[in-house]
């Protein structure tokens, strides 16, 4: 019985390595691709800063500009600790407590 369970885990194990190796040569495939429609990463991140809506007229509706516009610190991955939208020190050193 522990020879068929170990067999079954070395056949789950290749096959999430190999499955893992196509999805990730896939995505860069993918990235590649989508890059050159763009123009590249820069022109992607100029794209989507100017990338406003323009259906905010409508009477009935009081959507703020802050809603809609991007913001400028939109492409980083630490933002700042205090003015930015999402609490990374909380996250990090806060829920890592909790999960102890």
């Amino acid at each position: 019985m522990c020879v068929l369970l170990a067999g079954g885990l070395a056949a789950v194990i290749y096959t999430d390595t190999l499955q893992t190796i196509i999805m990730v040569v896939g995505s860069f495939i993918l990235m590649g691709f989508a890059f050159n429609e763009v123009g590249g990463y820069d022109a992607m991140a100029e794209k989507y800063m100017n990338a406003i809506t323009s259906q905010t007229t409508d009477p009935n509706l009081n959507i703020s500009a802050a809603c809609y516009t991007p913001r400028p610190d939109a492409f980083h991955l630490f933002r700042d600790p205090i003015t930015g939208d999402i609490p990374w020190p909380g996250l990090i050193f806060g829920l890592s407590i909790l999960a102890i």
